[in-house]
Parts: C-alpha cells; structure tokens; sequence
C-alpha cells in the first residue's frame, strides 16, 4: 500500500488552525512550573540535566533565540512575549508533528474523510494537544518518536539507507528528549523480531549508540544523577493507591474512549495485524502493563505513557472497525470538551490550587519582600524558578533535607551572590542581608 500525500489545501487549513490555537494557549496560558525550570536548562547549555537529557533545554533556548526576552515581566506584552521565549519553538514542533504523523497513515479512502478521523482522534487527547505549548520534554520526544513511526513504516516497505538514516536521527533524537524512548525502540522490536535479523537496524543502533556517547560521557562525569533519581531516589514503598489511580489518570491522558479503543486497537493487531501493526499493538499494550506493574515501586505520573498516542492516532484513525456514528459523534464531544478546558486555561480563572495559575501573584508578594534584591530560596525549586521566570533570573536555590536535589545543586548559582545584597526565605523565615555569606547559606 501507498500513502497519499496529503498536500490538499485543507490540510494545510487544518495545521493552520491546529497551530494558531497552540500560539494562542502558548501566549495566554499561565507558565507551568515544570517550564520555568527548563527554561533554567537553556540557560546553561550541556549535554546533560539532573532530571533529563537537554533536548528540552535545546527547546528553551531556541525560543529564546526566536523571541528574545530579558528583564521583568509580569504583565501586558512583556510577559506574552517571555512565555513565547519558552514556548514558541514547542508550538512550531508540535505543529510538524500532526503533519508528520498525518503522513505517516495510509490513505486507503477517500482522504477528507481521513482527515477528518485523524483530527477528531488527535484532538480529543488531552495531554497530546497540551503538549502543543507546553514545553516539557514531552514535546521533542513526541516529535521524534512521529518521525520514528514515520521512518519505520516506510522502513518496511523499502529497506534503504535514507531510510535506516532518518530511523538513526529518530532514534537519537527521542533518547536524548527522555530517557523512556528505550522502551518504544524495544516495544517496536518486540512487535517485529525480523528486525534482529537486519544488518541496517543493527548498524542503525549502533550509530544510535555513538550518538549517545557525548550524553553518557556527562552523566559519567557528574556521577550519574539521572539514572540515581529515576532508577533509586524515586522508588518508594508500595502504596494501594498508586495502582488504584493508574486507569483514572490514564482516562485523563487519552481520555476514557479513545484508551478503551486503543488497547482493543493494539490487541487486534497483535492478533490480525501486519509487521508494523504488530509493533503498534506491542507499543500500545506493552506500556500499559509496564507502567501498571511499575506502580509497585512508586508512584506513575500520568503522562509517562503518552508518547503511545502518537501508535494509538495512527491505528484509530485508519482502522474502519470502530468508525460507527456513535464512535464519530463520541470523539466529537471529547474534542470539543479538550477545547473548552483549553479556552479556560487561557482566561487563567481556575483556582491556584490546581498548581495552573496563580504563580504571577505569589511572585509579586515574595518581590515586593525583597526590596529589589536577588533572593535565595530553600527548597522550592518550583518557586526558585517561577521568580527567575517572572523578575529576570533574580533568584537562586539552597536545598534543604526535605527536598530531592535538581539542576540547581549541579550549578551552585547561589556562588554568585555571595558578598552582595540578598532576601533569604530559609525555614520559613525572611530576612534581608547586605551581604550574603557562606553561613546564611546553610542549614
């Protein structure tokens, strides 16, 4: 079978207004705290974070060089631009990622009916259209596992070099967004054991691993902290709870519908499916049970499974099955339910419980304690960050012995400031000094 194309205008229409809704909610939309620590990642560039790889920091500093923004902003255009010098390189990366997942289906009807399945499918997934302005590393290794899915469907159609290239580049790309990517390189292969029999996919990998090296080389020379944080400090002792909310928050991911269809999707390729259908079906399943059965170690974040939405678009959309009126009008509904909270989000009304909006006015409060000067935080590396954000990196972090360490124990920002003026917020105490010193440092 032969894909189609794809080069009608209303395609092009429908990324149009796919990506301008993103540059809406990526002006508007309160700034996550997660995306004020990344932005402290593209500040200081390398080949490794504490927490992640640095495609996510290359992100972050390309905005930045797209948008440049220094200085305060906590309101009017100042502070649409600053959001933009995180976010506007995620907006143009999500936008190529619908269109290269567009591409990677196969047209076998007539191709606006496609379209309009695909759109219905990818809209009503939550975080996959969330992740169309936050800047998380989600966002880099959606793009790259698109273009994996892409490269490898065609892959098994004609086995070229160009190809065995583009999965090389794929590959590279989603280890070095988030470590997770092992596991869809994996759940691939064990969908299509034939694979181990190719030379290409062997020479693949092991380009793949050159890649790597200069990452490997600083986690080496830093001591490992990525792999101690994921693989020891985030094992905790095993509650009930943990897998009791795995399905719930997985609704939330896919929404209810479309993670029914997709596990129902993904066993009857296992079952009935060709060589790439296998590997969907693999992917799908295999990161419900691998993530369910990790609940028994620690708690799961919800969105660690989401990069299958892209296998999970791909077999929806193509699959005549589960096209019934009800399916169609269903989708609907939940696609226009992800707008709504989108519209919302954009008017910032939710409560600052929800950890969503709120940041700009605790920022306020804290400055307005500083007196104009850079303040030391214990601790709170959400708060440390939201204020670098907000007051034009005026802020550094001492950790406490209730907090895990981050990127900034790595940078010792707080160096810096020693001998000159400073507000220290350490164990809920505040104080302005003249002269910031080692001891006002410590515990």
């Amino acid at each position: 079978m032969k894909g189609v194309s794809g080069n009608k205008s209303y395609v092009w229409l429908a990324l149009l207004v796919w990506g301008l809704l993103d540059l809406l909610c990526a002006m508007l939309c309160d700034i996550h705290a997660d995306e004020a620590y990344y932005r402290l990642y593209g500040q200081y560039l390398a080949w490794g974070y504490f927490d992640h790889p640095p495609m996510v920091a290359l992100l972050t500093s390309l905005s930045n060089a797209l948008v440049p923004s220094s200085g305060i902003a906590v309101s009017g255009w100042a502070l649409l631009l600053k959001k933009l010098s995180v976010r506007l390189a995620t907006v143009l990366l999500h936008v190529a990622t619908v269109y290269i997942v567009w591409r990677t289906i196969y047209h076998r009807n007539d191709e606006g009916k496609m379209l309009w399945r695909f759109v219905l499918v990818a809209a009503s997934i939550p975080m996959f259209t969330a992740y169309g302005f936050i800047t998380t590393p989600d966002a880099p290794l959606l793009f790259f596992a698109a273009l994996f899915y892409y490269a490898y469907r065609r892959y098994l159609d004609e086995r070229s070099w160009m190809l065995t290239w583009l999965l090389v580049i794929s590959m590279t790309g989603m280890l070095y967004s988030k470590y997770m990517a092992v596991l869809v390189i994996l759940f691939v292969v064990l969908g299509n054991l034939s694979l181990l029999r190719d030379g290409k996919c062997w020479l693949a990998v092991g380009l793949t691993a050159l890649l790597m090296l200069p990452h490997l080389w600083w986690q080496y020379s830093n001591g490992f902290p990525s792999m101690t944080y994921h693989l020891v400090s985030r094992s905790t002792e095993y509650m009930p709870l943990y897998s009791r909310e795995f399905i719930p928050n997985q609704w939330a991911v896919f929404n209810p519908l479309v993670w029914g269809l997709m596990l129902w999707a993904g066993w009857m390729q296992l079952r009935h499916g060709d060589a790439f259908g296998h590997s969907m079906g693999m992917t799908l399943i295999g990161f419900q049970v691998f993530f369910f059965l990790m609940t028994f170690r620690g708690h799961v974040e919800p969105h660690w499974t989401m990069v299958t939405s892209i296998p999970a678009i791909l077999l929806l959309t193509e699959d005549e099955r589960i096209w019934k009126r009800g399916i169609a009008i269903s989708l609907g509904v939940f696609a226009v339910i992800v707008i709504a909270a989108r519209v919302v989000l954009m008017l910032n009304i939710l409560p600052p419980q929800t950890g969503l909006t709120g940041s700009r006015q605790m920022c306020e409060a804290i400055h307005a304690e500083a007196d104009n000067r850079p303040v030391v935080f214990d601790g709170s590396f959400q708060q440390t960050s939201f204020y670098r954000f907000y007051y034009d990196d005026q802020a550094v972090l001492v950790r406490n012995a209730g907090n895990r360490y981050t990127q900034f124990d790595l940078l010792h920002l707080e160096r810096d400031l020693l001998g000159q003026p400073a507000c220290v917020r350490r164990h809920g105490k505040v104080y302005l000094t003249d002269c910031l010193t080692e001891e006002d440092l410590r515990e």
